[in-house]
């Protein structure tokens, strides 16, 4: 969006240090569309610059309540990149890629739903939903008749 309001050069390159900041500020994505606008309002963008200008303020305008940095800041989510791909590495790459294996989508995909529930901490609470599902069952057992009538080797 830059590169289309103000070519290649300083004046793009300052004003996307300056937008990268208003997008950490509450109500920083209407800051950067409104910015933007007042840019666009100020000149007469044709071919490709327009298109360019218009597919890069749409995309951010469709997609104004994913782009709310400082909400996410705020609560601890983290925005960048980082996470994700040491996440990718640690559930997918670590488990899916080891020499020799080969997988089926859907057989990828159920390890990689179990492998996350596991990471995550929630096995034990999302494996006794599960068992919840079920009807109960009762298996007979043997009983013994007295204490210490069995002996165990230990």
């Amino acid at each position: 969006m830059a590169g289309a309001l103000f070519g290649p050069g300083r004046q793009a390159h300052a004003w996307v240090r300056r937008m990268q900041t208003l997008l950490k500020r509450p109500n920083g994505i209407r800051r950067v569309l409104n910015s933007a606008s007042v840019h666009r309002s100020r000149q007469t963008l044709k071919g490709k610059r327009r298109t360019a200008f218009d597919k890069a303020y749409n995309y951010l305008r469709t997609r104004t309540k994913f782009l709310r940095y400082a909400a996410y800041q705020r609560v601890g989510i983290p925005c960048g990149s980082g996470v994700t791909e040491a996440a990718c590495k640690t559930i997918v790459t670590q488990r899916l890629k080891l020499s020799g294996m080969r997988w089926t989508k859907g057989g990828a995909q159920t390890i990689l739903d179990l492998r996350v529930l596991n990471l995550s901490g929630v096995w034990a609470e999302a494996y006794q939903r599960l068992l919840r599902t079920f009807p109960s069952v009762t298996v007979p057992t043997y009983a013994t008749r007295g204490r210490n009538e069995l002996t165990i080797a230990a």
